[in-house]
């Protein structure tokens, strides 16, 4: 992410990453989950028929889901604790089941048709208000999906920010070691990485062929990233953190461990690390062949792809130019705040600008749990009763810290039938503004969330679909929410000291998601690029960094700009309808009630709720 102060400087911060989907194919088209038969429409014309086809549907969102939790072996280790007691059995060990083959790909999508159809196929008037809820949501996401398949070629298996070599050390690190039988599927797996990422190199070579290659700019990244994960062959970290792990573990024996320790040692220096050395190899060999330096719109059907990646992104149902008008219009809004700020109580601007590198400091230095645990119980006027979240806050493993710079900390939801062990990862080499990192991705943000939703029995298939647009959302909605509980010792004026904070930072995330639209839909060039941060009082210099970030990873800041708008502007309506009946607990309830979805949908959830309250 990039943040901007309020000197006319830059500040470039790590990303807030928050790992939710943690099934490695997810660089391509991500509906995969669905493929069953289908079913044949019928005319509904008594109860029974009304009964025998909500059966059916409940069928097929089970099927649906244990589909999605078992196709590999990474998803089910995260998704899924004691699989017997669920009567979802453990999956053949597998990273993946995804041939990118031009076959393969077609394949894919015969399958996808297949399922969407028997979606469409169920009469949704006949269905109960819940299920109905779902089928919206699911003909919607698939809706979206559909039109990933129509530009595939476009989509980046090594994009720099959600690519498989920046991701692949979270998915190995966090994974859930509960018996005997999760330490050797581990081992299986990653001895699988070499093969598995060699389906994506030479999906790179056909991007190649088609011209879709990425540029030269983002190639070089992506290598030196690759570069940067193999320096230490011998001690690699991977060896460490796993041997950490299991020595943990009370359930091994010693000579168990050390046997452990030596296949994993084997897989990393013969599986893991070749397969970093076959991306730089092959990256090397193409470099030079992309035919765009420039956004994904120059691509031809990038304008089409990007508009999928928005609403994929976003969960918004909003146009790239009506989220354009929307973020300039904030824009405006943000800066005339901030000015008016800045000339009626200049102190509280001068405290800001100031110490703006050490805002909370009083509270960087403590354990990241103790934070939790005070927002936890200072900021919830507006929320909720979770009960108790039990969870656990750590540091990232010291060899992780380098390799994972770029991520501040990150949430980890918990297994469907594992509530109680929320997991939260921070990285000690990035101590400053804990108290709104940890609001984010703790309370009241990510964890809150999830546990809130969880707490409603959800139907299982909805816990498996990533609408990051809805969860990032949110999140930077209670990150902003809970700055209103911290006081700045030392401000004349603490509450504006907050909202500069706030203002600042919301123009951070909206510059993002404007220069991303601008690139990858527009099509801005470096040039117009530092015009517009010239123009809107930002420093020009970080051009051409965050353009080659923004091509590198189309649409990926849309999440956290977008998603944030979308929900501050429900509340907005929300508000404007109930004028002094507007209650915001009732509100977020509602929120947090209705689930990860799109935000046309979350809008109608709302709506009702208006209704009801008049």
């Amino acid at each position: 992410m990039v943040k901007y102060n309020l000197r006319k400087g830059i500040k470039k911060i790590a990303v807030l990453f928050s790992v939710t989907a943690l099934a490695l194919s997810s660089t391509a088209c991500s509906s995969h989950m669905f493929d069953r038969k289908s079913i044949t429409g019928t005319i509904i014309d008594n109860k029974d028929d009304y009964t025998k086809v909500q059966k059916e549907f409940e069928e097929f969102l089970k099927d649906e889901y244990v589909d999605s939790v078992t196709s590999d072996t990474l998803t089910y280790n995260y998704e899924i604790k004691d699989g017997a007691a669920m009567g979802i059995p453990e999956p053949e060990v597998t990273l993946s089941k995804y041939d990118m083959s031009d076959e393969g790909i077609a394949a894919q999508k015969a399958d996808f048709d297949k399922t969407f159809n028997r979606l469409k196929s169920f009469d949704r008037d006949v269905l109960t208000e819940n299920q109905q809820l779902t089928y919206d949501i699911l003909k919607q996401y698939m809706e979206t999906e559909e039109e990933g398949y129509l530009n595939i070629y476009l989509s980046e298996p090594f994009s720099p920010m959600k690519g498989l070599q920046s991701n692949i050390s979270t998915y190995f690190t966090d994974y859930r070691f509960d018996d005997k039988g999760d330490v050797e599927r581990y081992i299986q797996v990653l001895n699988m990485i070499r093969d598995y990422f060699g389906t994506y190199l030479d999906f790179e070579k056909t991007k190649s062929e088609k011209g879709y290659f990425m540029s030269d700019a983002v190639c070089d990244k992506v290598i030196e990233q690759c570069e940067d994960f193999i320096k230490d062959k011998d001690n690699h970290f991977m060896i460490q953190v796993f041997n950490d792990n299991i020595e943990a573990l009370d359930f091994l024996t010693e000579d168990e461990i050390k046997d452990f320790e030596a296949q994993n040692k084997k897989a990393v220096q013969e599986s893991l690390i070749p397969a970093f050395e076959d991306t730089i190899k092959v990256l090397k060999s193409l470099k030079g062949t992309g035919k765009n330096d420039g956004g994904i719109c120059n691509y031809e059907g990038g304008k089409d792809y990007y508009s999928y990646l928005l609403q994929d992104a976003a969960g918004t149902s909003k146009t790239p130019e009506e989220v354009a008008q929307m973020l300039d219009d904030n824009l405006s809004s943000l800066m005339t705040s901030l000015y008016s700020i800045a000339m009626t109580d200049y102190a509280s601007y001068e405290y800001f600008s100031e110490n703006y590198d050490d805002l909370f400091g009083d509270n960087d230095s403590k354990d990241p749990s103790e934070i939790i645990d005070i927002l936890m119980e200072t900021a919830t006027e507006n929320y909720p009763d979770c009960g108790t979240i039990k969870y656990t806050a750590k540091k990232l493993d010291k060899s992780l810290e380098d390799i994972q710079e770029n991520t501040l900390a990150y949430y980890m939801s918990p297994a469907y039938d594992d509530q109680d062990n929320n997991l939260i990862r921070v990285n000690g080499k990035h101590t400053d503004g804990m108290w709104t990192t940890l609001a984010h991705e703790g309370y009241p943000g990510h964890m809150l969330q999830n546990a809130y939703y969880m707490s409603t029995d959800p139907e299982p298939i909805r816990t498996v679909l990533n609408f990051l647009g809805y969860k990032e959302g949110w999140a930077m909605y209670a990150c902003y929410d809970a700055i209103n509980y911290y006081t700045f010792d030392g401000a004349v004026n603490s509450e504006n000291v907050a909202k500069l904070y706030r203002l600042n930072d919301e123009i951070s995330y909206l510059v993002s998601g404007r220069l991303d639209i601008g690139i990858n839909y527009e099509g801005w060039t470096l040039e117009e690029t530092r015009d517009y941060l010239d123009s809107n009082g930002f420093n020009g210099d970080a051009a051409e960094d965050m353009y080659t970030t923004m091509i590198g990873d189309p649409a990926v800041y849309q999440s956290y700009s977008t998603g944030y708008y979308e929900l501050q502007e429900i509340r907005d309506y929300a508000e404007e309808q109930l004028g002094t009946n507007f209650d915001a607990k009732e509100f977020n309830t509602v929120v947090l009630q209705t689930g990860p979805c799109q935000f046309n949908i979350l809008k109608e959830q709302v709506q009702k709720y208006i209704d009801n309250k008049k």
